[in-house]
Order: structure tokens, then C-alpha cells, then sequence
């Protein structure tokens, strides 16, 4: 039996009804059990100048420019 929970008090189906707190300037990372970055959804408004916490966690996965995302596959 998989076990589905994010904490020991989260379940994956839990994240569904929080939805809206999601907000349209909000970044998502996407990191996979080997702690590799997959994916990563980003507002195309901040795409030009995004925050500076935004830089710093992108150059964790060696991505030193935002716009190599746009030409980039990632995993």
C-alpha cells in the first residue's frame, strides 16, 4: 500500500481544497525524490526581473539566468 502522506498530518488530497491560495505571482517548483529539479511554473510578468529569493534557489539547480528556463528542458 503507497504511502500518500505528505506529513503525518497532510495527505496529497488535503492540497486540493487550498488551491486558492495560490495567487497569479506565485512561483512552483517541482523537485524529484532524487532532489532534482523537474519542473517550474513561474508568472511570465516576473519572467524579466524576478525576486532576488527566486535567483538564489534557481542557482541551486545551476540555472544562473531565469530566461534558460524558456529553452530549457529540465528533467
Amino acid at each position: 500500500m503507497p504511502n500518500n502522506a505528505i506529513s503525518d498530518n497532510t495527505s496529497i488530497e488535503d492540497f486540493d481544497d487550498e488551491d486558492d491560495d495560490y495567487s497569479p505571482d506565485d512561483f512552483g517548483f517541482i523537485i524529484g525524490p532524487d532532489g532534482e529539479l523537474k519542473s517550474i511554473m513561474y508568472p511570465e510578468h516576473l519572467m524579466e526581473d524576478p525576486p532576488e529569493e527566486i535567483k538564489l534557489i534557481l542557482q541551486i539547480f545551476g540555472i544562473d539566468d531565469i530566461g534558460e528556463i524558456e529553452h530549457k528542458t529540465i528533467h
